[in-house]
């Protein structure tokens, strides 16, 4: 293990995608995190964040999270760049001829991404530490560990993505065909996704007549993204302003279903890459 780790880091340390993109990507999550204890404005209306309990525990889980997961693909960029660089500049076939076997060098990269995925959670749980003892109202172990599982959540969906970009990467090689390949397959779970809850959302009235629409489980929630993007749920709906003027109030579930399908997901994908090393003619 020791040996692939530093096999990676000599290829990529001082690779300048690798670089640019993961400066950027910790950069953002750093100084989005800096900012959370001033004055935002979203779409209009000043909202400070402390006011809304994004900053207590445990509800700054979720928030971090979330937002740090949104910017993710500047962790994928790394993983296509480093594996495509590999394929397109032989290096990957040179590799096999000084004796790493297919399934080591695909355990390299996999040491790559749960890595980075690591790395990342640290840090988010670090400043989300740092923010919530700071700003906290309650700071007892209870709350603080309360809803933990979002940094798990934050983890596997990471390393799942991550796998997933890696499987499209080695199964077309090209960057510019990783790019669309990832942009047609989210389209096609958004279009996907929509036209299901369109068919299926039931709506009813309530006994104050006011219109509720039900949550129900759509097929779609089992596609990849979809199942990825429910390991960390929106924290909008937690918000104090939202509460009060919808009159909902936020429960905490653990999505046991969508922690179970991105583990098999991320298992099917490196599968999958393994498979096309073993069978194509690099």
């Amino acid at each position: 293990m020791k040996r692939l780790i530093r096999i990676e880091w000599l290829k990529n340390y001082s690779y300048f995608p690798v670089i640019l993109f993961s400066s950027i990507y910790f950069g953002l999550v750093i100084g989005f995190t800096l900012m959370c204890a001033q004055t935002i404005p979203i779409f209009g209306i000043s909202i400070k964040l402390l006011d809304q309990g994004f900053l207590n525990f445990p509800q700054i889980w979720n928030f971090l999270t979330y937002f740090a997961g949104l910017l993710k693909i500047f962790l994928g960029l790394i993983i296509i760049f480093t594996i495509s660089n590999e394929f397109t500049s032989k290096m990957f076939k040179q590799n096999i001829i000084d004796g790493l076997s297919r399934k080591e060098f695909l355990f390299s990269k996999v040491l790559t991404i749960a890595l980075l995925s690591l790395l990342s959670t640290v840090v988010v749980l670090v400043m989300g530490l740092i923010l919530g003892f700071s700003f906290s109202k309650s700071t007892e172990i209870n709350a603080i560990f309360k809803e933990s599982y979002f940094v798990f959540g934050y983890f596997l969906k990471l390393f799942t993505f991550l796998t997933f970009l890696l499987f499209i990467t080695v199964l077309l090689k090209r960057v510019v065909f990783v790019f669309l390949t990832f942009f047609i397959w989210w389209v096609f779970e958004v279009i996907l996704t929509i036209m299901e809850y369109q068919s299926r959302v039931i709506e009813k009235f309530d006994t104050s007549g006011r219109n509720v629409t039900e949550k129900i489980q759509l097929i779609t929630d089992y596609l990849p993204l979809n199942a990825m993007s429910k390991l960390v749920e929106e924290p909008f709906q937690r918000i104090r302003l939202i509460e009060s003027m919808t009159g909902g109030n936020f429960t905490f579930e653990i999505p046991y279903l969508a922690v179970i399908t991105s583990i098999a997901y991320s298992i099917l994908f490196l599968y999958g890459a393994y498979f096309i090393m073993t069978k194509r003619d690099w």
